[in-house]
């Protein structure tokens, strides 16, 4: 999906940013601070750009690097030198910051940095500025004895001009005659994004795990298994604290019934702990073993060196683990535990493979496997390094403050009521489960095919509450105002409304930094999200008037004909008329839509096939007894491949199957099409055809006289409904 790949123009806003958050107030700007505005901006930029630049190749922190910057009157040429005795470098560096993204280095900046170079050789100390000369005096001994870089560090993504690379070039034959003892380093933009993003990201979780009746795993991946002491699992939970558990599903959700359990066994029986728990799985990217017997090492203990350490299972046993060691710390510390670590070598794909397939349980919901998807990951970066917002990913995760950032939920559901087809908004106000659907028309899938840029991100959210904040007012202070049905919209068409504000205030310039999104939309939506509610209200009584205003913000196709009609009345300035005539019937959803929008049926439900006509039940009777697996099947939310057949292990829609089951049973007279809702039956006898209409009747739609006598001749009565 998407990277950490950005364009010129996003990299060089990150990289600002970043600099100003880490080198404010580190980096020496005494000298520069009676400039004002750009003039200060510019100065301070290159002298914390040549700071990164040192940071990145010395490997040392913020703090140090900025102690090496002698940018200023008098530098000679060179913004930062950085001597380095410990591994005998010396980095001279000349640093170039442009706000388009276009620094180059010229002949002149080349000339400039050479002659740095020899003043220093000449020990020409006197020449340069107090910061300069001492750091100078400092690094000429290594310059002869060690090796020097130049290091060239350019906002910009265009190499040395190869003029400038000759001026380089002679310097280096002129240096490098009695050895190799100078060499060139070019860091551009991307460089700087590169090392921006990776002081942002946590340092790895590197964890001592000592092993009792321990086995090695036999295969291609190394892995270990073994019992681990509790007192040690809560070691690393208050060391690390959730940074334990970055490439899990999701966050130890806190107080559960199921901890709660855990930690009554841990203060009550702990000994018995293995025996109830299933332990935890971890997965790192590099490992050490140290065993305590070199003849028989399996007889004795052993300890790993866990490098890039993760638990991608039992994060919720872990966090039981530590409280309960707090609580009755002697008690619990008697209990110990299985653990499972595999070392994935840095694949990263591999270990989201792991932790997927170590949670496939009911406990598991798809939203968590929603959160290791990398487009999240960048989103998380990138709104950080570039807005220094946070975003939380991971249910059971603590939200920022609203101020500080926002977390998956409120995105998802914003980009969903800003997404053009009012469809999304109609999803969400039926399930946010629906925003969690994969597939080519999921949800997630249209809706984070691409990365949203931080700007996005955050207008939308922004909206998203303001227009919350509205519709809350629109439906409590406004109340003695409002009539039956308006306030039925307030409570229940946020999601609509929301959308109707994206579409009508200028969603189509989200993107775009030059338009004012404060005045032009966050400020405008107070007075009118009223307006918006009392024409939903109209239409909707013009259109269907017995219908329940809850059930229709739930539906796609009533969402799209209010939001047509509504934007089209309010771009012109149309006075609401006066109702002229009763509208058609809208159309009805398709059986299989519907069901996964209001999640009727639970994932994984058992259906059974059963044939509609005498010809059909001969034709395949004894082709279903040679293996019961081909009548049965498991309910997937999935808009078009609902049914996973138990035969062969694939998805296929309702139909579709019935289609195939005729062609593979041999049926010669079979019929070219069928209805396969009305086949498939749950355990309770309902057909997912019954249950769609059984929605239709309880969201006012008519059912007509042929739906009325198939309804009664399947396995649904008119009681049923």
């Amino acid at each position: 999906m998407a990277t950490l790949e950005a364009d010129t123009p996003r990299q060089v806003t990150q990289v600002r940013e970043q600099l100003h958050e880490t080198f404010d107030g580190v980096v020496d700007d005494s000298d520069i601070a009676h400039h004002k505005g750009n003039g200060y901006e510019q100065r301070f930029l290159s002298r914390a750009l040549a700071a990164l630049a040192v940071r990145r190749l010395a490997k040392c922190s913020a703090t140090e690097a900025a102690s090496f910057v002698t940018d200023g009157i008098a530098d000679q040429g060179l913004d930062a030198i950085a001597p380095l005795p410990d591994s005998g470098h010396v980095l001279l560096v000349q640093a170039k910051w442009s706000d388009q993204g276009s620094a180059t280095f010229d002949v002149v900046a080349a000339t400039k940095m050479v002659d740095g170079l020899n003043r220093i050789e000449s020990e020409l100390y006197q020449q340069f500025n107090e910061r300069a000369a001492t750091l100078a005096q400092e690094a000429r001994p290594l310059l002869i004895t060690g090796k020097t870089i130049l290091v060239i560090a350019l906002m910009g993504t265009v190499r040395p001009s190869p003029p400038a690379l000759e001026v380089l070039q002679n310097a280096l034959n002129e240096f490098n005659r009695h050895g190799a003892r100078l060499s060139i380093e070019v860091l551009l933009a991307k460089d700087f994004h590169e090392q921006i993003h990776a002081d942002l990201r946590p340092d790895p979780i590197c964890l001592e795990v000592r092993l009792d009746d321990w086995y090695q795993q036999k295969g291609p991946l190394e892995a270990y298994q073994g019992t681990v002491a509790a007192e040690l699992v809560a070691d690393w939970f208050e060391g690390h604290g959730t940074a334990l558990f970055e490439h899990n599903l999701r966050a130890p959700l806190g107080t559960t019934v199921t901890n709660a359990a855990i930690g009554q066994t841990l203060t009550s029986t702990p000994t018995t702990f293995w025996h109830l728990n299933n332990g935890i799985t971890m997965i790192c990217d590099g490992l050490e073993v140290r065993h305590d017997s070199a003849k028989s090492p399996q007889s004795r203990p052993t300890t790993l060196t866990v490098r890039g350490a993760s638990v991608v299972n039992g994060g919720q046993t872990v966090r039981a683990v530590a409280r309960a060691m707090h609580d009755d710390g002697e008690t619990a510390a008697n209990a110990t535990l299985s653990i499972k670590i595999i070392n994935t070598k840095g694949d990263k794909q591999f270990g989201i493979d792991v932790s997927q397939a170590a949670n496939r349980q009911n406990a598991i919901e798809q939203r968590d496997h929603i959160a290791l998807e990398p487009v999240h990951q960048a989103i998380k970066a990138n709104l950080r390094a570039e807005l220094r917002k946070h975003y939380v990913i991971k249910r059971g995760d603590q939200p920022p403050a609203p101020e500080t950032g926002c977390s998956l939920d409120e995105l998802a559901l914003a980009l969903a009521c800003l997404h053009p087809d009012a469809e999304q908004a109609a999803r969400a106000s039926s399930s946010m489960e629906n925003l969690w659907e994969l597939g080519p028309k999921g949800s997630h899938t249209v809706l984070f095919h691409r990365e949203p840029s931080p700007q996005k991100v955050w207008r939308s959210v922004l909206t998203l509450r303001a227009a919350r904040s509205a519709v809350y007012e629109a439906g409590s202070e406004l109340s003695s105002e409002l009539s039956g049905r308006e306030a039925a919209v307030a409570e229940h068409g946020g999601s609509l409304i929301t959308h109707l504000l994206f579409q009508h205030l200028g969603g189509a310039s989200i993107d775009d930094p030059d338009f004012d999104w404060d005045s032009e939309v966050l400020e405008k939506i107070p007075a009118l999200v009223p307006e918006l509610v009392r024409r939903l209200a109209y239409q909707i009584e013009l259109t269907s008037p017995r219908r329940e205003v809850r059930v229709m913000f739930k539906s796609a196709t009533d969402c799209q004909d209010l939001a047509f009609q509504v934007l089209e009345q309010v771009a012109d300035g149309i006075i609401i008329p006066e109702p002229t005539a009763k509208l058609r019937k809208p159309r009805r959803r398709n059986t299989v839509p519907l069901l996964v929008d209001r999640r009727v049926i639970k994932e994984g439900t058992l259906l059974w096939y059963k044939g509609q006509t005498e010809p059909e039940r001969r034709a395949l009777e004894d082709w279903l007894i040679e293996d019961e697996r081909r009548r049965q099947a498991t309910w997937v939310n999935h808009r078009t491949k609902s049914i996973l057949w138990a035969y062969d292990g694939q998805q296929y829609s309702p139909s579709g199957l019935v289609s195939k089951m005729w062609w593979d049973a041999g049926w010669d007279d079979r019929p070219v099409a069928n209805q396969g809702t009305t086949r498939w039956h749950l355990a309770d006898g309902h057909t997912l055809w019954g249950l769609a209409q059984r929605i239709h009747r309880e969201d006012g739609e008519e059912i007509d006289d042929q739906e009325a006598e198939a309804l009664t001749q399947g396995s649904l009565t008119p009681t049923d409904i």
